[in-house]
């Protein structure tokens, strides 16, 4: 870049501007003013006493005691480098001083927000010789201000270079940073020859922290860790600060997800989320790719997985130029539906019309409809295909490996206008082909909760389509019907069936997840398989606005910036449930007497032992009539869950030197329990069902049923 020497007046890279400052407010000299200062209020004349403030060529500046700034804004060249700051400053008496406006918008002035303060001094004469990385847009403020007489103007001359070397290539982390195995070692590295690395691991920046470290040998990450890392050059030029965030592979956080929640990490650490690849978007014209709109899809699927985060994309839906204009006719229940060619348009539907038969040829009706363009069939399903290719080639790079087809394929759902054959043969079937083509995997696109499950198993069936998907996808279904379908694809060949409910919640019930979670948990890791995406829960959504008129308002993890009652049952869960290895827990038992049960409808007590440590019961009991009585539906005890301090009996087997035993309630509140010995490794205690925090009290009152959970910390 070429430097400015104010003093010679010579123009270079940068821009140069005089403006008024107040406080953090700037704003560029205007004409204008009152009384005595009523013309231009900068001027290169020191003769004219009504001018306030006024600049030379020379580089004298003067004021009143008003603020005036010379301002330098650092051009796009110097974006990232050391930017070198050395002059003098001359004054009858007052203050000067050199501040920075990280704005970071090279075409404004005047709305810099906060000022890092480079220098300041108080008198008649000094020298500086200042350095700091710059980024393009930021300004460079020359403050004078305080001037005992304003007429005698003080001088400044300043050089802006950056004549400091290059700064050091930025540091890098082998293996990169996001999901990481426990006793995994980080590789720090710089490609610049002789650099040193300073890192923390607290999150604080290394170029100004105590506790930064120099990088020596490899970082053995065992818990979730923040690596902060800074590269110094040989001549001392620190390279931008990387942060490099690890967050350990755990199977409660693969086994559970989330819908719509960004990319910079999920509550609880979570690892799965999900959200639309959207055809329009990237195509908007047949083979017209949209570079930029492709590049914002790779830029937020990285930024996912430096957090640990990986993203499910959904392959959808038709791109208007792709559409289905000329008519087409499909078969559903016993009824054909045909559709016209399209007539108009109105908004995002098209308009066209409908002629819909029974079985014998008879006309049901003959109307005007509408359909959703989006969710129309593609006309040459070679199109669809194409985009998938493009959708694969571009994200499966990023470690993508699984990608869902379409979403809630189904007549009347909203998301698909034609007919389940149709949807096989033109979408499922071919998009299947080109993403194992690529060694990735298939997710069916959620069979939707309205549908009866018999007609997945049919409709697979007829398309002998089982092999053609990794993953059986349901959306809003009864926890049951995951076993349902594992056991049809079981019967149907596949050994270890994945299945999935990629959208489930969007309830107002705030134990939804404490109730359900569990269940399917333990059903999963009772499996046994070794594959840490056989089963997964993604719940639905993630955030809405914390407004009560709005749609999804207590129906998601997040009310604006605040967690729901449902978030803060999944934290509690997910924080219980921490650790690298999980397993099933079934040496215990209670009184009256609970068992896993995907069965909603029934009290479940599911058990987890995790990392070898500590272990986990989730209790959930249900109340089977009016008088708040649970009768144990195995061996007719009965407890009043609503009388007096009710209690349960738990018995622990196989536990060996228990530091602690708590009783932790839907929203982490423990409760330490004393326990008796009741033979070798094993413990007894009675349980309170009713939560001490009446928030959480009152929570399982509202919705008639009990979930709580017991802690075991081993020594």
């Amino acid at each position: 870049m070429a430097d400015y020497h104010l003093d010679t007046n010579v123009v270079g890279a940068g821009r140069w501007s005089y403006e008024s400052i107040d406080g953090t407010s700037v704003g560029m000299l205007n004409k204008g003013g009152a009384g005595a200062f009523a013309a231009d209020e900068w001027a290169a004349d020191t003769g004219k006493p009504e001018h306030a403030w006024f600049v030379k060529a020379d580089g004298s500046i003067g004021t009143d005691w008003r603020q005036i700034a010379e301002t330098y804004t650092v051009p796009d060249a110097a974006d990232g480098k050391n930017v070198h700051i050395t002059g003098s400053f001359t004054s009858p008496g007052g203050r000067f001083r050199v501040l920075v406006s990280h704005d970071g918008d090279p075409n404004t002035i005047g709305n810099p927000g906060a000022f890092a303060q480079l220098l300041t001094y108080t008198g008649t004469a000094t020298n500086f010789d200042l350095n700091f990385t710059a980024a393009k847009g930021d300004d460079i403020l020359f403050v004078d201000d305080g001037v005992s007489t304003w007429w005698v103007p003080g001088k400044l001359k300043a050089t802006v270079t950056t004549e400091l070397s290059t700064p050091p290539a930025v540091v890098t982390a082998t293996p990169g940073a996001g999901s990481i195995t426990v006793g995994d070692a980080v590789k720090l590295a710089s490609s610049t020859a002789g650099a040193c690395i300073a890192y923390t691991t607290d999150g604080s920046d290394p170029t100004t922290s105590g506790t930064a470290k120099t990088y020596g040998t490899p970082i053995t990450i065992t818990a979730d860790t923040d690596i902060k890392a800074v590269a110094i050059s040989p001549t001392g030029a620190p390279s931008a600060v990387t942060d490099l965030p690890f967050v350990l592979n755990e199977p409660f956080r693969a086994f559970a997800g989330v819908n719509q929640a960004g990319t910079t990490g999920l509550a609880s650490n979570l690892q799965w989320s999900r959200q639309d690849f959207n055809w329009g978007s990237v195509e908007p014209a047949k083979g017209q790719i949209d570079q930029a709109a492709l590049a914002e899809y790779v830029r937020q699927f990285t930024e996912a997985k430096a957090h640990g985060e990986t993203i499910l994309p959904v392959l959808g839906y038709t791109a208007d130029w792709a559409a289905n204009r000329t008519g087409y006719s499909y078969e559903f229940h016993g009824k054909t539906y045909t559709y016209g060619p399209v007539t108009g348009t109105q908004g995002y539907n098209f308009v066209r019309e409908l002629t819909v038969k029974d079985a014998s040829g008879k006309v049901l009706s003959d109307q005007t409809a509408q359909t959703n363009i989006g969710r129309t069939p593609p006309q040459d399903p070679a199109d669809y295909a194409n985009f998938v290719k493009l959708a694969v080639d571009t994200l499966k790079p990023l470690g993508i490996t699984y990608f869902q087809v379409w979403n809630e394929a189904y007549p009347g759902s909203g998301f698909w206008e034609g007919g389940m054959d149709q949807y096989m043969q033109d979408i499922q079937l071919p998009a299947a082909k080109v993403i194992h083509a690529a060694g990735a995997k298939v997710v069916y696109g959620g069979w939707i909760c309205g549908a009866p499950l018999s007609e997945y198993i049919a409709l697979l069936d007829k398309w002998n389509a089982w092999k053609s998907i990794d993953v059986y996808d349901m959306h809003y279904m009864p926890i049951g019907t995951m076993q349902t379908i594992y056991a049809a694809a079981q019967k149907r060949g596949i050994k270890n069936p994945s299945v999935w409910q990629t959208e489930l919640g969007f309830t107002t019930e705030d134990k939804f997840i404490a109730d359900i979670y569990p269940r399917v948990f333990e059903w999963a890791l009772s499996k046994g398989g070794a594959n840490p995406d056989q089963v997964k829960l993604m719940y639905f959504a993630n955030w809405s606005p914390n407004d009560s008129a709005a749609y999804g308002y207590n129906r998601t993890l997040y009310n604006g910036s605040d967690l729901s009652a449902k978030g803060k049952t999944l934290v509690t869960l997910a924080s219980l449930l921490r650790g690298t290895k999980a397993e099933t827990y079934t040496d215990f038992t209670t009184s009256p007497g609970l068992k896993p049960e995907l069965n909603e409808a029934l009290s479940t007590a599911n058990g987890f032992r995790l990392d070898d440590k500590r272990v986990v019961l989730a209790i959930d009991l249900k109340r089977q009539n009016q008088a708040d009585i649970f009768e144990d539906q195995t061996t007719g005890d009965t407890i009043h869950l609503n009388f007096g301090d009710p209690t349960m009996t738990v018995t622990l087997r196989n536990v060996k030197n228990v530091t602690s035993l708590d009783r932790v309630d839907l929203f982490g509140n423990r409760t330490p329990l004393t326990w008796k010995s009741v033979g070798r490794n094993a413990i007894q205690v009675q349980v309170p069902i009713m939560d001490a925090d009446p928030t959480v009290h009152d929570l399982n009152q509202t919705e008639n049923e009990d979930v709580f959970y017991l802690s075991l910390q081993q020594g």
